[in-house]
């Protein structure tokens, strides 16, 4: 795919309905300033390769800025798999896997977005994952959902451009790599230590291991010194503590809580 310098005009290019004002509604939280290019690359996908993806038996959706930690669990259900947690009152978009003849429908989030009644029914807070949840519900694909332990972390190279979320924590004696979402970092390496153990991993890919434990101890001593933060919502109050929503007044998106 040619990358476009503005990718409005792939949209202008091949829809003509609500897709802009749909977008515009999060900007600001990441739905047009990411979501606009990976629901247009889902799209473009469609468009162009849906021959080649009905191929084969299942296709893994994901990115390429994922760092896997341990292996990939096994698919074998007509399941739509997807890694737990970063859902951000939606659904995790960064990974999913599914058997090809399902392919059509979850790439089809544009075709969704461009439609009346998509913009009738938006999201309580409308970011790209609770967008994706709404399109997952649309094309009645949510109860298939399977979730499993988280098995990567987001990661980038110190000084790469992004179109949304700045790394700002670098891992020990690495060669530059950073992680985007600490929380994400310490979910997946739990995951691959509660297998077999922290110890031995020790030596296996040393600076992860390093980097974890330095994590736990400034979390474990942070919260000593600071106080507890005061929550938007008891019941949804986790969903808080990321930097993503650290302007948000209007209470909790999730149940209207203030």
């Amino acid at each position: 795919m040619k990358n476009p310098g503005n990718f409005e005009n792939y949209y202008s290019e091949h829809y003509k309905g609500n897709w802009q004002e749909y977008l515009y509604k999060g900007k600001g939280l990441g739905l047009y300033e990411s979501g606009m290019i990976h629901f247009a690359l889902k799209d473009y996908i469609k468009r162009e390769y849906l021959e080649i993806l009905n191929n084969y038996e299942y296709i893994i959706y994901s990115r390429f800025d994922q760092y896997y930690i341990d292996y990939h669990p096994d698919v074998n259900e007509d399941n739509l798999y997807i890694p737990k947690g970063e859902d951000y009152f939606g659904v995790c978009d960064r990974h999913a896997v599914f058997k090809s003849e399902k392919a059509e429908k979850f790439l089809s989030i544009v075709e969704y977005i461009d439609t009346k009644p998509a913009l009738e029914d938006l999201p309580k807070y409308i970011n790209c994952e609770s967008v994706y949840k709404k399109h997952l519900i649309f094309i009645d694909y949510l109860k298939d959902v399977k979730r499993f332990e988280r098995i990567s972390f987001t990661a980038a190279i110190e000084d790469e451009p992004t179109n949304w979320r700045v790394p700002t924590y670098k891992i020990f004696l690495s060669n530059n790599l950073m992680i985007k979402y600490p929380d994400e970092f310490i979910n997946s390496l739990k995951q691959k230590y509660s297998k077999k153990g922290y110890v031995r991993y020790l030596t296996e890919d040393y600076p992860l291991n390093l980097y974890f434990l330095y994590t736990n101890i400034r979390k474990w001593f942070g919260g000593i010194v600071k106080k507890k933060p005061n929550l938007v919502c008891e019941e949804h109050g986790d969903f808080f503590l990321s930097e993503r929503y650290k302007n948000l007044k209007k209470g909790c998106p999730e149940c209207g809580n203030q």
